[in-house]
């Protein structure tokens, strides 16, 4: 078996079970790019810190170059000799260009800063690339939420129908819960954006680095003040579950209203056929498989969240090796959010709202319960406790919704309750019957009102485009920053 090159104070090389159980070379192909560009950086500041001279540095950019273009194209073939990425791409480069140079590489640098700047490096473009898809989600959502402004539909507490409503004050209470994880992603992204190389393997270096240095190269926003937290900290990496967590709790609630929804015994939306699976027995079964799988993977990418907790919560200070098992739950949580975004994309594109349905559903309910004691309130100025009573004596004596409706029981019930004589106007029925009307008398802010529905919208369109302002101003300054360290090795390669 190859020997590690790390491995020059232990005589013998790793036992190949104990290789296998330890190794997370494959898991590391996540942030085998960032290894690279972190090296790079890295590297480039050596040279201008006088540490490595002109023929060195392009020796090394030369190789390091070489290798992540192979890596890129899949045309390198991963050692499973190696604990883990970053002693196999060193190793890559002094079989390249030989230890005099090669063995240059890692002055004043340890696995523990350079796998913490990795990760950062990833998860930078991972919290970008959710940002950008999120925002996407969101113009499809409102594109939908403006076209069914006149949808009526009930709103439901307890599962059971409590007001009238719209269709599209559903799609913008998703869109605001949205917002809010991108709001939660901008501050989770600014603790990120700090560079910890030059903490070395927990206590910095002797070797005349500049940390400021990498931190532009890398398009950074500061360093870690303390080198014990550069290397030993994992709350970030907590931190982004927990929000990829809480997103996926987002999208399960919301698979389960469509799936719902989409039931025969509802029949508020129909799926797209092209996004349903059949069943091998039954000819006239729809199955809306892909919401239902949006349930299941969303709750992998919660217990991701868990398994974190329980590898972070006893490791005391300093880097251990518990640390790597961290990336495949990074991975996967990225990957599943990024799987589920994709159809929900598609899934709202298409949908079809079934307003007739909806408007039956309103009319064989007492969901004008509520607009009906409001009214006599604001008529005739009856306490509400009163007016509920009157209101909650006619459901319980009537045996179908349009019984609440009629005009001498409800003057009748007045009568008893209240104690006083009232006559309702003649075209009260007509009044509280009209739906659009019913709606319009919803002037609290936030209502599901059109004037509301409406404000709604440009509101969150507004905060949608101030959070993308923020998102593609980060793409900036990494892009300004990648613009820069590649202008300096092509120049040095040259």
């Amino acid at each position: 078996m190859k020997k590690d090159i790390y491995r020059d104070r232990l005589e013998a090389p790793l036992n190949e079970k104990v290789l296998n159980f330890i190794s997370s070379i494959e898991d590391d192909l996540w942030i085998a790019e960032e290894d690279i560009i972190g090296t790079e950086a890295h590297n480039l500041m050596l040279y201008e810190q006088k540490i490595l001279s002109k023929n060195e540095i392009k020796k090394i950019l030369s190789s390091l170059e070489s290798i992540r273009k192979k890596f890129l194209n899949g045309q390198i073939k991963i050692d499973k000799n190696f604990e883990d990425i970053h002693p196999f791409i060193e190793k890559c480069v002094i079989d390249e260009i030989g230890i005099e140079i090669g063995g240059k590489l890692h002055t004043g640098r340890s696995r523990n800063d350079q796998v913490s700047v990795d990760i950062r490096l990833k998860i930078r473009n991972e919290l970008n690339k959710l940002s950008e898809m999120l925002i996407d989600l969101i113009d499809v959502l409102l594109d939908l939420s403006q076209k069914t402004i006149n949808s009526y539909m009930p709103l439901y507490t307890h599962f059971q129908r409590g007001q009238l409503g719209v269709f599209a004050h559903y799609i913008n209470n998703y869109i605001a819960q949205i917002i809010r994880s991108l709001e939660r992603i901008e501050e989770i992204y600014n603790r990120i954006n700090k560079n910890p190389l030059g903490a070395c393997a927990i206590g910095g270096t002797s070797i005349n680095i500049n940390r400021m240095r990498t931190t532009e190269l890398l398009g950074f926003d500061g360093i870690f003040e303390n080198s014990i937290d550069a290397i030993s900290s994992r709350d970030y990496i907590y931190e982004v579950l927990m929000c990829t967590a809480l997103i996926s709790i987002q999208f399960s609630r919301i698979a389960e209203d469509l799936l719902i929804w989409s039931t025969k015994e509802f029949q508020f939306i129909e799926l797209d056929d092209q996004y349903c699976s059949v069943s091998s027995v039954m000819p006239q079964k729809k199955n809306p498989d892909t919401i239902e799988l949006i349930r299941s993977k969303s709750s992998k990418v919660i217990s991701n969240l868990f398994s974190a907790s329980m590898m972070i919560k006893a490791v005391p200070s300093g880097y251990f090796k518990d640390f790597q098992e961290l990336k495949p739950l990074l991975t996967n949580s990225f990957d599943t959010l990024f799987s589920i975004i994709e159809i929900f994309n598609i899934i709202f594109k298409t949908i079809k709202v079934n307003e007739k349905n909806m408007i039956k559903t309103i009319n064989q309910s007492y969901i004008l319960a509520l607009d009906l004691a409001e009214y006599l309130v604001q008529m005739f100025n009856i306490p509400f406790r009163i007016s509920h009573k009157i209101v909650a004596n006619l459901v319980k004596q009537s045996s179908n919704p349009k019984d609440i409706m009629n005009k001498e029981k409800i003057e009748t019930l007045i009568l008893e309750i209240y104690k006083h004589k009232i006559e309702l106007p003649s075209d009260f029925i007509e009044t509280l019957q009209d739906l659009e009307l019913c709606l319009q008398k919803r002037i609290s802010q936030g209502s599901p009102s059109k004037s509301e529905v409406k404000n709604a919208i440009k509101a969150l369109d507004k905060q949608k485009e101030a959070i993308k302002i923020k998102y593609l101003k980060r793409v900036e300054t990494i892009k300004n920053a990648t613009k820069h360290r590649e202008d300096i090795i092509k120049r040095l390669i040259a």
